[in-house]
């Protein structure tokens, strides 16, 4: 599929969903990995570089698979262009959050041609899938699985790259089950199934759906800020040694004081006659912005 043929489906796409903006796709590159259908950089997009990335495999999925990856990018494509911050952090932050959901509900709306499956049976509807066609059931069922994989990953080896795929896959979940009259109900019963708390992701479901977009924005700087701090106290245990840090100590360290304990504690490592600690990537200290950084910058 080349670039002409992509922008005429992103025509069809705006036709659809009342798009007057007269913007364009300006390149495709089947460049992705095997772990990525397709996306669009939001680096590049910021510089103002359209350019849609695909899957190398994509020309062996069916047709209709492959119009399900395209509506699901053009509507990233879309957010951006109607995002409501100019603010970069923020418009990364709604981005990861906001769109992501927003893509996965008009996706399999899309498909399902409704809005509501209160008459739709989750065994017998058949989504198309890159070989052979998929339930609604089953869809769900693996999102779960997914999302499950990617936080317990998390928690068992604190690198921020599993926490932010487990965000994005509970938004893309958020998005199919709001399209559910019991969604809440679903949600519950996801949240329970998950080894995350409850309170904040719940309350940025109703957010997403209701599209409070300055909360959705909150909500997600309190939810990866406390991710942050989980990995940064996880750093400190890994790094520290019992005997320089207790573990009453390290439930005192927030995002605000953690650099006055690295001096506190490398000051009772050298004392002790111990090398400071470096970071595990990269030789550098521990840094939050550097956590960040990893949670924000994810392709979308």
């Amino acid at each position: 599929m080349n670039l002409t043929q992509i922008n005429l489906l992103w025509e069809e796409y705006k036709q659809k969903y009342d798009i007057d903006k007269d913007v364009q796709i300006s390149d495709v590159k089947y460049d992705a990995d095997n772990y990525v259908e397709g996306c669009f950089h939001l680096l590049e997009l910021l510089d103002g570089n359209y350019t849609l990335h695909l899957n190398t495999n994509v020309h062996l999925y069916s047709e209709n698979y492959v119009k399900f990856i395209l509506f699901h990018e053009f509507t990233h494509f879309y957010d951006f262009i109607h995002c409501p911050y100019e603010d970069k952090m923020k418009m990364i932050m709604w981005m990861n959050a906001y769109s992501e959901f927003h893509a996965c509900r008009v996706t399999l709306a899309r498909f399902i041609e409704a809005l509501t499956l209160k008459m739709v049976h989750v065994d017998k509807i058949q989504l198309p899938g890159p070989y052979r066609e998929t339930s609604i059931r089953h869809l769900l069922i693996e999102s779960v699985y997914r999302t499950r994989i990617c936080f317990e990953a998390f928690y068992r080896h604190y690198r921020l790259q599993d926490f932010g795929n487990g965000f994005r896959q509970l938004m893309y979940l958020f998005g199919y089950l709001s399209l559910f009259q019991n969604d809440r109900q679903l949600v519950e019963e996801t949240l329970a199934a998950l080894p995350i708390p409850a309170d904040p992701f719940r309350e940025l479901y109703v957010s997403l759906k209701a599209m409070k977009f300055d909360t959705v924005i909150t909500l997600y700087q309190r939810i990866t800020d406390e991710a942050t701090l989980v990995y940064i106290k996880a750093m400190f245990r890994r790094f520290y040694p019992p005997q320089v840090l207790a573990d009453e100590e390290i439930a005192q360290i927030t995002l605000e004081n953690y650099r006055d304990y690295i001096e506190k504690l490398d000051r009772r490592m050298k004392d002790m006659g111990l090398t400071p600690p470096q970071g595990e990537e990269d030789g550098t200290p521990i840094e939050a912005e550097a956590a960040f950084i990893k949670l924000y910058f994810l392709d979308s």
